[in-house]
């Protein structure tokens, strides 16, 4: 890639991560939605699972909602584009305001590291683009973890056919789209667990969240058999 190529990419990025961070900032409802459905309800079992008993958690992309129990861990940091740096709602919270693609965190400074449904927001103008910032997320989160700490990936997740319908399309959605829900880019499990595992990671346990009857796509809810989309939990070791 060329200098010109990687500050255009950039650029992109910085376009997305603030479409990002407004839609979500002023969408309550998109929370209350998540929370009535039976789908989120499974990824918090799964998420309170892998945090229980952590010292020190890095929570990125969250936006200042939790939806586990915090008070499971010791220390939660929590970094997203639009939060107040300061305290958070409890004691053991933090908030700082950050990209996923360069955390404002030391190095090796946490226990856990979680990311949920972040990956295929943090988009650009290509596929191509697409695939650098999933990776460029995965390296940041083994930068801020600490050796034998594990990072957390609850994701969403798309198939080989629809993942090549996708690749395929983006460059007109990306030309065409205007307001509403950000553009999203879904990547296979395969392709995330190859990438964690080219930055270092060493892929633990990935395991298959039960969807329920309904899954929100796009800030909608739909039901389960007509999205391809599949959330997955991925542990990953450093």
């Amino acid at each position: 890639m060329t200098v010109k190529e990687e500050v255009g990419r950039h650029e992109q990025s910085s376009i997305s991560q603030a479409l990002n961070s407004e839609w979500f900032d002023h969408n309550d409802d998109y929370i209350h939605r998540q929370e009535s459905l039976t789908c989120y309800k499974n990824i918090r079992q799964s998420v309170e699972h892998e945090v229980k008993g952590v010292n020190k958690l890095l929570d990125i992309g969250n936006g200042g909602f939790f939806n586990y129990d915090t008070s499971l861990v010791k220390q939660v940091t929590a970094v997203d584009l639009f939060l107040e740096e300061g305290l958070g709602p409890a004691p053991n919270i933090l908030f700082r305001r950050g990209s996923f693609l360069n955390i404002p965190c030391p190095s090796e400074s946490f226990d856990c590291v979680l990311q949920q449904n972040v990956l295929h927001h943090v988009v650009g103008k290509s596929p191509h683009e697409n695939h650098a910032n999933m990776k460029q997320c995965l390296a940041e989160m083994y930068r801020c973890l600490r050796p034998g700490g594990k990072a957390v990936v609850i994701e969403s997740t798309v198939g080989r056919l629809f993942y090549l319908v996708e690749w395929l399309l983006f460059p007109l959605f990306v030309k065409i789209k205007r307001g509403g829900h950000p553009m999203t880019f879904q990547f296979t499990p395969w392709q995330i667990m190859r990438a964690a595992e080219e930055c270092g990671f060493r892929v633990e346990e990935i395991v298959w969240v039960p969807r329920g009857a309904f899954v929100l796509q796009f800030g909608y809810v739909w039901p389960s058999y007509l999205t391809p989309a599949r959330p997955i939990k991925l542990v990953l070791a450093r």
